[in-house]
């Protein structure tokens, strides 16, 4: 196992065993989600006979598109805030400092800085998967795997924002606005609650320029409606894409955010 992967699982480590001194949180977090669910069943079963005809190709099921859009923003809502806020932690209390101090790779610390994070979200949203096929939901049992490799892909396309709030914290001591406009704007009109072709046509131009919009039409129509890799290629490449250069303006922030915060010696205000 290489040098990288051990300190990695170090902080991760670390992490949990911060979180684990909480168990009554954890225990919150997870009852909040199993509570959730059952309303959601219900109006969504409701909703169902007015949403059938316009998610038609996306499932089918208002429940599932539903349940499948909230899962993968609560995964998104982690992969923009997760680096900021554990950076604000780490400079508040002096140890993001001394961690740029050791001979670790700075790409090894900033993973393992978001690694339980990104972890615990991911057990939140498996629970939330769980207790949706309990209730009936239907998966295509031979797409988890593409379905995954899609949802890397979208974490790695939002990844990114985090990266540019990261920089704004170094910078200037807060993440500012970024997160919630890039959250909302997803959720609104990225297909969290309703297909993105029943937006209004002035504003379905403004969606194709959210990375969400690809990837959660992807991720329903593969493990949902049971269709192969190659039948959503095209919004995979485009998800790629914007991945790889988000990927490349958020490294680029960030590393400006770092020099800056250096240059002035910011990194000791804490």
């Amino acid at each position: 196992m290489s040098a990288a992967v051990l300190r990695v699982g170090a902080l991760v480590r670390s992490g949990w065993q911060a979180a684990a001194s909480y168990r009554v949180n954890m225990v919150l977090s997870i009852g909040s989600l199993v509570l959730a669910l059952v309303p959601m069943y219900f109006i969504a079963n409701a909703l169902d006979p007015l949403m059938a005809e316009s998610i038609a190709a996306e499932g089918g099921d208002y429940f599932a598109f539903l349940l499948m859009g909230m899962i993968t923003y609560l995964l998104l809502g982690a992969a923009v805030n997760t680096l900021p806020g554990a950076l604000r932690g780490g400079i508040g209390n002096g140890t993001f400092e001394a961690m740029l101090a050791t001979p670790t790779p700075l790409s090894t610390l900033l993973a393992g800085m978001t690694g339980y994070g990104l972890a615990w979200t991911g057990a939140r949203a498996l629970v939330l998967l769980v207790g949706g096929v309990v209730l009936g939901m239907s998966l295509a049992p031979g797409r988890i795997l593409p379905a995954l490799l899609i949802l890397v892909l979208l974490l790695l396309t939002y990844l990114p924002f985090g990266l540019m709030a990261a920089a704004s914290v170094l910078a200037f001591r807060t993440a500012g606005p970024l997160p919630n406009i890039v959250l909302v704007v997803s959720a609104l009109l990225g297909g969290v609650y309703y297909p993105t072709h029943v937006i209004p046509t002035w504003i379905q131009s403004i969606s194709q320029a959210v990375p969400l919009t690809y990837g959660l039409r992807a991720l329903r129509q593969t493990l949902l409606e049971g269709l192969p890799l190659r039948a959503v290629a095209g919004d995979v490449l485009i998800l790629g894409v914007f991945a790889a250069a988000l990927m490349a303006a958020g490294s680029y922030a960030f590393t400006r955010g770092l020099r800056y915060s250096r240059r002035v010696g910011s990194l000791a205000h804490y």
